[in-house]
């Protein structure tokens, strides 16, 4: 089953049974306990490149020359 499918049945509900579908889905939710990933902060290209100049190319370059 497809959750468009299961939307257009939902609207077609009586505004009562709607509800009661709403609060049956939410404590399913609830009980899952779903994380939704954060949105991350905004980086310049200057963060990445200090990211990367700090934790993977000096790195690197130090292994190469032992």
């Amino acid at each position: 089953m497809v959750a468009s499918d299961v939307y257009n049945i939902a609207k077609a509900l009586s505004k009562e049974e709607f509800v009661k579908l709403y609060n049956m889905l939410r404590t399913d939710v609830n009980k899952n306990n779903l994380k939704i990933r954060n949105k991350l902060p905004e980086f310049s290209k200057k963060d990445a490149l200090q990211y990367l100049l700090e934790n993977h190319i000096k790195k690197n370059r130090t292994n190469r020359t032992r």
